[in-house]
């Protein structure tokens, strides 16, 4: 079989192209939800954090927690204003609610019952469960996922509506006789 020099640069060319593309192809395609600078979060942990936020204010005919986002706002909240030594806490009471889930329903958090859920978070708000870090964990993650989600889009245009300051301005409107007086 004869080849020309064409052809064997066009199959070298494509071989090349193949070879540099495969390892993308094979890859994990699943990006990152948030970029953070100080640490990294892997999936079982973002699961768990969503799972214990919508545990805290859950969906029911309004939004919960899980879908204003408050998991990926408590991450981007410890990577920017948290020091190290707090993130490793967070971090360490993180991995130690799954072990609690373990002692109390054999099961990890994520894959607990909502009932079971609450019971996990009654008894850590309780201090019933030993570890300052699962305590740690639990109130920084209780007290952001509260400022998350009342903080949100939806909250601010659906529930409480806020209108910034100085408000409106009502320019016609007739003062009363109490009013008079006054001035």
């Amino acid at each position: 079989m004869t080849i020309n020099r064409r052809t064997a640069i066009r199959q070298l060319a494509l071989v090349s192209a193949s070879a540099a593309l495969l390892p993308s192809c094979l890859g994990d395609r699943s990006r990152p939800d948030l970029v953070l600078k100080n640490f990294t979060v892997n999936d079982s942990g973002q699961r768990t954090l969503d799972a214990l936020t919508a545990t805290l204010i859950p969906t029911t005919d309004t939004p919960g927690a899980r879908e204003t986002g408050a998991s990926l706002f408590i991450l981007k909240m410890l990577d920017d204003c948290s020091s190290k030594s707090d993130q490793d806490t967070f971090f360490k009471g993180l991995r130690q609610l799954d072990e609690a889930s373990r002692k109390m329903a054999s099961v990890v958090f994520t894959e607990a019952t909502a009932v079971q859920r609450e019971t996990i978070l009654t008894a850590i708000g309780d201090k019933k469960l030993a570890g300052n870090e699962l305590n740690f964990f639990y109130s920084t993650a209780r007290k952001l996922t509260i400022l998350s989600y009342s903080s949100s889009q939806y909250f601010l245009t659906r529930i409480q509506v806020y209108e910034l300051v100085p408000g409106r301005w009502h320019g016609c409107v007739p003062a009363t006789q109490s009013q008079r007086s006054v001035s």
